[in-house]
C-alpha cells in the first residue's frame, strides 16, 4: 500500500493536475525526482497510468524502484530523458512539471509543440509550478497561444510557489506587465482579498522593488501597477 506523503507544495500541485482532469488517463510527471508525486496520482487520485521523466539516471532508476516496490510498474513507464524528449503525448494527458526553472520549462514545452499536432495539444493540460522566471513562462504561454485557466499559490515553510494550470487554445494574447509579473487570475484573486495571494503579492512587492534597481521593465511595471 502506498503510504508517501507529499510536501504541501507537491499535493497542491497534484491536487490541481487531478482537479483539471475528468478521464484521469495519465499523468506525465517532468523531472519527477523519486517518482512520489506519480505514485499517490496513481493511488489516491484516479489515474490510470502515469509517465516519469528524469534528465538523470539515478532518480529514474529510484522511480522504477518505487514503482515496482509498490506494484505500480505495469500501470507507469520511466524515461531517463531531457523533459519529453522521446515521449509521445497523448490525448487527455496532464502534464506536470514542478520545481524546475520557468526558462526550462518554456524549452520543454516548445520541444514538445514542435512534434504534436495542433488538435491533439489542446486536449493536454499543462501544471506548471516554476521555481523562477514565472514572468518568462506567462509570457511564452500566452504569446504561444495557451490559455491560463488557473493560478495558485501554495506557502511551504515560508515560501510561497505559484502554480499555473494551463492548456493550448490556439488562440494568442499580450499580456500586460502587471500580469506577466503577477499573474492574471493572482490580480483577481488578490481583488476578491483571497489572504494567500495577498501575503504573496507583499512579497513579490518586495522583491521587485529591489529588482527594480537594475530592471528597466520591472521599473516600469511598479510605475504602472495602481493598488
Amino acid at each position: 500500500m502506498n503510504d508517501i506523503k507529499l510536501s504541501a507544495r507537491l499535493q497542491k500541485v497534484l491536487d490541481t493536475a487531478s482537479s483539471y482532469s475528468s478521464e484521469k488517463k495519465r499523468i506525465i510527471d517532468v523531472g519527477s525526482d523519486h517518482g512520489h508525486l506519480a505514485a499517490v496520482a496513481l493511488t489516491n487520485k484516479g489515474f490510470e497510468r502515469a509517465l516519469l521523466t528524469d534528465i538523470h539516471e539515478d532518480p529514474a532508476r529510484k522511480s522504477r524502484d518505487l514503482m515496482k516496490g509498490i506494484g505500480l510498474d505495469e500501470r507507469s513507464e520511466v524515461i531517463c530523458t531531457d523533459g519529453l524528449d522521446g515521449a509521445s503525448l497523448e490525448d487527455g494527458d496532464v502534464v506536470v512539471m514542478a520545481g524546475l526553472g520557468g526558462n526550462n520549462m518554456v524549452d520543454i514545452i516548445g520541444r514538445a509543440m514542435s512534434v504534436t499536432g495542433e488538435e491533439l495539444l489542446k486536449t493536454v493540460t499543462w501544471v506548471l509550478q516554476p521555481q523562477k522566471s514565472i514572468e518568462i513562462l506567462r509570457s511564452f504561454l500566452c504569446e504561444s497561444g495557451f490559455t491560463i485557466k488557473d493560478e495558485s499559490v501554495i506557502s511551504e515553510r515560508g515560501i510561497y510557489y505559484p502554480i499555473v494550470a494551463t492548456s493550448y487554445s490556439g488562440q494568442k494574447s499580450v499580456l500586460s506587465l502587471y500580469e506577466k509579473y503577477y499573474g492574471p487570475i493572482l490580480i483577481r484573486k488578490h481583488e476578491m482579498e483571497d489572504e494567500t495571494t495577498k501575503e504573496y503579492f507583499i512579497r513579490l512587492d518586495h522583491s521587485y522593488e529591489l529588482r527594480a534597481r537594475g530592471d528597466r521593465e520591472v521599473k516600469t511595471m511598479l510605475e504602472e501597477v495602481v493598488r
